[in-house]
């Protein structure tokens, strides 16, 4: 068995958190587990790649059209992290929450709607799904931060990755000391939101 997770946002996002998150639950899942962050343009809203496979698996890179799983944590970023997938094995999952990137505002640069971000990103994929967490997470809970949570929870609840509920349950609880609780409900309903999108199909 071997899984690659590719991770993609923009600095303050919970990118390097999120990918921290999946890793330890796949160690607790027995796993051998490899990774690489990047880190360096974290704190200027630039973009941050991480990587995170476990399995078979020797090197923590994962190759050109190789990922499994690609988390997009802001739409535009999913478009720009499809030379790590192809069309016969890679699944897209989306935060539609966009950022501005600040060049695109200084120069009064259009952001692509999401349906031409879902246009781009089609050929690359065998599937996307596309979730409003962010949003859900501060309307639910207040605030935004926990959509990176349930984000987790909906690719896990659309058996997009394949690790137990259980086990980022379980690793929520020993990382994050502050709001354990809104963040494994968060998870919690990451997990139904991803249940009702692959049940129905969309």
């Amino acid at each position: 068995m071997k899984f690659s997770a590719f991770f993609i946002g923009v600095g303050g996002e919970g990118v390097l958190t999120s990918a921290a998150l999946v890793a330890k639950a796949a160690q607790k899942e027995g796993h051998f587990v490899r990774g690489v962050q990047l880190h360096g343009l974290a704190q200027r809203g630039g973009s941050i790649p991480t990587e995170v496979r476990w399995g078979d698996v020797s090197s923590p890179g994962i190759m050109q059209g190789d990922a499994d799983l690609v988390m997009a944590f802001e739409p535009l970023e999913a478009a720009r992290a499809v030379h790590y997938a192809s069309k016969e094995k890679t699944s897209f999952v989306i935060d539609d929450h966009e950022y501005m990137p600040v060049y695109a505002n200084l120069l009064d640069v259009p952001y692509p709607p999401m349906p031409e971000i879902v246009r781009r990103v089609k050929p690359f994929a065998k599937r996307i799904m596309v979730f409003n967490t962010t949003k859900l997470a501060k309307k639910e809970f207040g605030t935004p931060v926990l959509g990176d949570t349930m984000m987790l929870g909906a690719a896990v609840g659309a058996k997009l990755l394949p690790l137990r509920p259980k086990s980022f349950r379980e690793v929520i609880r020993e990382d994050a000391p502050r709001m354990v609780s809104k963040n494994v409900k968060a998870f919690d309903e990451g997990v139904k939101l991803g249940k009702r999108k692959l049940t129905s199909g969309l």
